[in-house]
């Protein structure tokens, strides 16, 4: 039996050394993917229809969204794809290949490579309950790079159906970690070794609001400490791979829950607050922007408005006010002679983060904290 060495990645994904992961990973690793997502409309397979993640408002709902935003045509799709600088997209739902949406996915990938190119990346994920030899070909020719499947054991078969298409092909299912199931996906990784699939993602099993009810009433228990990982999906996860990684020659790629709710976003929204960023806001280390907030009267706004500008000499492009608030960037507002203006002026200052969107429907304040407690929680009082 080989041996095989079992890898970390910097985003807390775990693969087999000298095997890799596959090439959508690595730009959704690097935040340099935008999510299309197709609509929330499948056919609700028993598979996975009670352990879903999809939000409410978007499952069983006719709605597209590139990342988080809601589109309504292919160039507010491009405009998504710019504002990251993304080097590649994945196509999601839904069911991007069911009857109702296949000629609709087949349109997105054929307009998106002719604007972007055949380096642009795309890949896809399909249940395979409607996938047959036909919609591979038509997947193909369109120039779809990436397949991905989550499959029954009844839809085992249809994976064939994709090799040999020049597309790269996979298997992305969750760890549920129950006898039953364990014992299938072993089987499945076996099978998908003596067919000549690519590779298989193995997902930590997510426990959240859509799901937990159903989740909770299965037995599953999220983890200590946790905000969304299962009991004993990670450890099941990796058992797999030490045991199986020998007896195969595909990819084995772990994801958890970390990597797609820390690493990715935060990567992806630092490629976004950097097209976004304004002179008096700062990036900070998870994507946010960061500046300084001061609020008060208006009067004494107007003063002290007039003193970063005159006798201070602060860049007016540093300096932004609407006449309800000043922002200006936060490492001046931390310092002590600002604080001491804006205790003599009656005014409040704050430290604020936001996720790097401008439109009012999109934009979240995340935190919004007094500038005192900010530099001592911090460390920047000096002491």
């Amino acid at each position: 039996m080989k041996k095989i060495n079992l890898t970390k990645s910097e985003e807390e994904t775990y693969f087999i050394k000298g095997r890799s992961i596959p090439k959508g990973c690595k730009y959704c690793l690097k935040g340099s993917k935008v999510v299309l997502f197709l609509n929330g409309i499948c056919q609700r397979p028993d598979l996975c229809s009670w352990y879903c993640p999809i939000s409410e408002k978007r499952r069983g709902k006719d709605v597209t969204f590139a990342d988080e935003i809601e589109i309504n045509t292919k160039e507010d799709l491009l405009q998504e794809i710019s504002m990251i600088e993304a080097q590649g997209m994945s196509i999601t739902g839904g069911e991007p290949l069911s009857e109702l949406n296949f000629e609709e996915t087949l349109d997105y990938i054929k307009y998106i490579k002719l604007k972007k190119g055949k380096r642009f990346h795309i890949h896809l994920y399909t249940n395979g309950i409607d996938f047959n030899e036909d919609k591979a070909e038509k997947l193909s020719i369109a120039g779809l790079d990436e397949i991905r499947f989550h499959p029954s054991k009844e839809q085992w078969p249809h994976i064939e159906k994709a090799l040999n298409k020049h597309m790269t092909v996979g298997v992305e299912v969750p760890v549920i970690p129950e006898k039953e199931k364990l014992k299938e996906l072993e089987q499945l990784i076996l099978y998908l070794d003596t067919i000549g699939v690519d590779f298989i993602n193995l997902n930590e099993f997510e426990y959240c609001f859509p799901n937990s009810q159903s989740l909770k009433e299965r037995g599953f228990k999220l983890k200590k400490g946790s905000i969304a990982s299962v009991v004993d999906s990670q450890e099941a996860g990796l058992a797999l791979i030490k045991n199986l990684g020998p007896l195969v020659s595909l990819k084995m790629h772990y994801c958890t829950i970390r990597t797609k709710d820390y690493y990715q976003l935060k990567n992806r929204y630092i490629r976004r607050a950097k097209k976004i960023k304004l002179p008096y806001e700062v990036i900070n280390e998870e994507g946010l922007i960061i500046y300084g907030q001061i609020e008060g009267n208006l009067n004494e706004l107007d003063e002290f408005y007039n003193f970063l500008l005159h006798k201070l000499k602060i860049q007016d492009k540093l300096i932004s006010y609407d006449r309800i608030k000043i922002k200006l960037p936060f490492y001046i507002s931390i310092e002590d002679q600002i604080l001491t203006l804006i205790e003599s002026y009656s005014l409040r200052g704050y430290i604020v983060e936001m996720i790097p969107f401008r439109l009012s429907k999109y934009q979240q304040i995340t935190e919004k904290t007094p500038i005192k407690l900010f530099k001592k929680e911090y460390g920047l009082n000096g002491n």
